[in-house]
């Protein structure tokens, strides 16, 4: 990150806003798992159901259908996806292998669908729906759409070049944020995913995946960011700090327990698997 991000960021993390006023309408909330999610997923839906300032009118949960996850959604009152059902195939089709400089090939598919899923617009009833990191766990209140019908969108300090190259790939005319989108969180809009698909799809002449697909930089582990460009394409919204502490699972404790320690300095917590496998070793 550069020094003059780091500045930037700070000093948007230190103004004073305006108390948001929630939209009253319901939202509907939709986190694309795998099995592995599973034991971290309880406290990320207990941050949704006490710090999302909406009605929640349903929890999707998109994944394989294995039977931990079924069992899990029907223990908790959860709607259960099968996710080869929302697209109509499977994160297996995209076979999406990047060879990297140091020549290794690692496949990214997985992690693309689950974007591909969020940009959809195809699960849940709702106008307006919720995608959150399973990792990721609010311990304050979040609005993510104003009375007046402006989205929220919660800056953060990332920035990964890879993802704005994409987005002038696919939208060359589009206006970049001097910060990042990128904060394991998003409310998206079906209308505004419907212009978003239209606009990709009319510049290539061909359906928006394939095109995002065929814009990938097969050289690089991460090379497009649904929520970088989502944000970006927005035109009516608000913008406020993330103010995230991502924390290591020697961290992990009850969800009361973490509200207590952290709410006084952070909005919102994440516990990243890979400081979790890292600890394994």
């Amino acid at each position: 990150m550069s020094q003059l991000r780091k500045i930037r960021y700070r000093l948007f993390s230190w103004c004073r806003f305006p108390k948001l006023e929630p939209a009253k309408e319901p939202i509907d909330v939709v986190i694309p798992i795998i099995a592995k999610d599973l034991h971290i997923l309880p406290l990320c839906l207990e941050g949704v159901r006490h710090q999302v300032e909406h009605p929640i009118k349903d929890i999707y949960i998109v994944a394989p259908p294995q039977q931990e996850i079924v069992s899990f959604c029907d223990e908790r009152g959860l709607q259960f996806v099968d996710e080869s059902t929302v697209l109509g195939f499977g994160p297996k089709d995209l076979n999406l292998e990047i060879h990297l400089p140091d020549g290794q090939t690692i496949n990214r598919s997985g992690w693309l669908f689950q974007q591909f899923i969020k940009l959809s617009g195809k699960v849940g009833t709702c106008q307006h729906y919720l995608c959150i990191d399973a990792d990721h766990v609010l311990i304050r209140p979040h609005v993510f759409l104003t009375q007046e019908g402006k989205t929220v969108f919660y800056m953060s300090y990332e920035e990964h070049q890879p993802y704005y190259d994409n987005i002038h790939q696919l939208l060359p005319e589009l206006e970049l944020h001097q910060l990042s989108y990128v904060d394991h969180k998003m409310l998206f809009d079906k209308e505004q995913i419907a212009s978003l698909h239209q606009a990709i799809s009319q510049r290539s002449g061909l359906p928006w995946i394939q095109t995002i697909l065929n814009s990938y930089d097969r050289s690089c582990h991460a090379g497009f960011s649904e929520f970088e460009l989502y944000g970006n394409f927005v035109k009516e919204k608000e913008h406020r700090p993330w103010l995230q502490k991502r924390l290591s699972y020697k961290h992990l404790a009850d969800y009361d327990t973490l509200v207590r320690k952290w709410k006084g300095s952070r909005w919102s917590l994440t516990f990243p698997d890979y400081m979790r496998q890292n600890q394994k070793k």
